[in-house]
């Protein structure tokens, strides 16, 4: 990609992290004000450039190999979505494992926190200065850049601010106001400014049309997410907005039902059809397996075994002679079969692991030694698999967008507003909602899977082995209505509190391993009523947060100093509702 000297620029001083060395301020300084105040050296250009230069790091909206690696290995431990057998961790004490420490805890601590300032939000303080300066005649033009970009900016640190609680925000990437070391704003203040800003926008936005100026024309061209969809753009912020308001629910219940009411009484769009997705793919093909998500599932793919509680629990699989109209489809598009052409998880570690696998293997008819082998891990994971994995012909389709917002967490939140806000949400009928959001996730996970045109023999090549089975036809409308009817049934029959447990359980299968962050963070907003509800073994110490980069007590000390006191893993968040115990 070409880079215009502005984005040089950035790259020496104003992409400084906020932590970041300060050298030749008052040089450099005087350069940024003769950029940023000559109009004449704005182009369309740069805030196309700039624009899509903001929606394309990794881990953003694609999935990075070394993060990804490490936050595999610690997230599917901790949720529960996935594990090996091994009888030395099933011997160990109860909260005796701690996942933000040794060979992963550096990465899975640091890398969010340091790649939003350094490469989610560094061009979106520039752009906002570049319209600023911009003559009152060109502002209209070039305005939309800068609305959609701080939808974006929403999205990054709402997720920041979940992970670490206090962040600092108005003062991040700052070095053009002089604000070098940013101070750490509170949970509670970023919610509120985000959420305004997102209504604002998402009410700018209503009606808008493109025109025929070139940056418009370019706009199109360059918005890599939402191909120019302007209202695309506004269903994502109000989607945005339902998400952060039910994260309200434990500490400002007046105000997620005041933006779920406004959502819903002004028929706000949001991402609800399939058509509506949000998300991107990875279409450098040449590095697939070098720098991504997919380099990262294959080393970790002894991680990747599937989890017994989702198969059976959650998907309803408890064996073969398990009545068809009982089991979820995504069961056969989200995992594999073993080598033996069966669907077998496998259970969290603990002292009833083993207990678990002969019992599941007994029932279908396995040997002794076969079940030997299965606790023994003696078995190649990619070629000879004893249990059921994760599809690689769903997770290893190289053209699969990666999902930032779907239509299934729309219904899903909607189903939750019902339920717990019947006087602004009683239009929603949060049965149907539930039903949606499952059959949107079903018709998702076939797509992903059946779409798939690559095998091991392919340019890049899905890793090792593919087992028989591993892409099936999807079932007739029929059979996913009957399997519907029965949730449905399920569901109407279930108190209000396991309505909001099974909602939650159908967000886990969901997201499942490509979105850790919402499964986590709804995880920790429904502990205070409901506990861990994650199959999360005994032997883990649950976090409540990551601690902040090492860092930042010694490059900031001063701002860091306000938050020092809660630097750790086990106070909660603000939006919890809970205090450290």
């Amino acid at each position: 990609m070409k880079l215009y000297k502005i984005h040089d620029l950035l790259g020496k001083l104003l992409l400084l992290m906020l932590t970041g060395l300060v050298i030749g301020l008052s040089s450099c300084q005087d350069e940024l004000e003769e950029e940023f105040y000559n109009p004449d050296k704005v182009t369309q250009a740069d805030f196309a450039m700039l624009f899509t230069g903001a929606l394309q790091p990794t881990e953003l909206f694609r999935l990075e190999y070394g993060p990804g690696y490490h936050q595999c290995r610690a997230f599917n431990r901790l949720f529960g979505l996935g594990t090996f057998p091994y009888a030395p961790f099933n011997n160990y004490e109860p909260g005796s494992y701690t996942l933000w420490t040794g060979w992963s805890g550096s990465t899975l601590r640091n890398t969010q926190f340091n790649k939003t300032y350094v490469d989610f939000n560094k061009n979106i303080p520039v752009m906002n200065l570049l319209l600023n300066n911009l003559p009152e005649e060109e502002k209209a033009d070039y305005a939309i850049y800068v609305h959609c970009i701080n939808i974006v900016k929403a999205y990054m640190f709402q997720r920041l601010t979940d992970i670490y609680d206090d962040v600092p925000f108005t003062e991040a990437n700052g070095a053009y106001q002089k604000k070098f070391w940013a101070k750490y704003d509170s949970q509670e203040f970023i919610y509120n400014a985000l959420l305004e800003s997102l209504d604002e926008i998402q009410t700018t936005l209503d009606g808008y049309e493109l025109n025929n100026s070139l940056a418009h024309q370019k706009f199109q061209v360059h918005d890599i997410l939402n191909d120019g969809n302007v209202e695309q753009w506004r269903k994502f912020a109000n989607s945005l907005r339902l998400r952060m308001a039910m994260r309200l629910s434990n500490v400002d219940a007046s105000k997620a039902q005041e933006i779920i009411g406004d959502i819903l009484s002004n028929n706000l769009p949001l991402v609800s059809e399939a058509d509506d997705f949000i998300g991107l793919a990875e279409t450098d093909y040449a590095h697939v397996m070098e720098w991504y998500w997919p380099r990262a599932m294959t080393e970790m793919w002894y991680n990747f075994h599937a989890p017994r509680y989702m198969m059976q629990d959650i998907f309803g699989y408890v064996s073969p002679a398990t009545p068809a109209d009982q089991v979820d489809p995504r069961l056969y598009v989200v995992f594999q079969p073993n080598q033996f052409g069966d669907y077998v998880g496998c259970d969290s570690w603990g002292t009833t692991q083993f207990d678990k696998i002969q019992t599941d293997m007994e029932a279908l008819g396995y040997e002794q030694d076969r079940i030997d082998n299965a606790k023994d891990w003696a078995y190649d994971d990619h070629r000879e698999p004893y249990f059921s994995f994760y599809n690689k012909k769903t997770y290893f389709n190289f053209d699969m967008e990666y999902p930032a917002f779907t239509a299934t967490e729309t219904h899903l939140l909607l189903a939750e507003a019902a339920i717990r806000y019947p006087g602004v949400a009683g239009s929603i009928d949060a049965s149907q909602a539930y039903r949606k959001a499952i059959a949107e996730s079903i018709d998702w996970y076939y797509m992903v899977n059946g779409g798939n045109t690559f095998d091991d023999a392919s340019s890049p090549a899905i890793p090792v082995a593919i087992m028989d089975g591993t892409q099936p036809s999807k079932p007739d409308a029929a059979a996913i209505d009957a399997f519907l009817d029965n949730k449905v049934a399920a569901f109407n029959a279930m108190s209000d509190d396991e309505k909001i447990k099974e909602i939650f359980y159908q967000k886990m299968a969901h997201l499942n391993v490509l979105n850790y962050w919402e499964i986590w963070s709804e995880a920790r907003r429904l502990q205070k009523d409901y506990g861990i509800l994650t199959p999360t073994s005994n032997i883990f110490v649950w976090m409540e947060r990551f601690y902040y980069p090492s860092s930042e007590e010694t490059t900031n000390p001063d701002n860091f100093a306000a938050v020092a006191h809660k630097n750790d893993h086990d106070t909660p968040v603000w939006w919890t509702g809970r205090t450290k115990n």
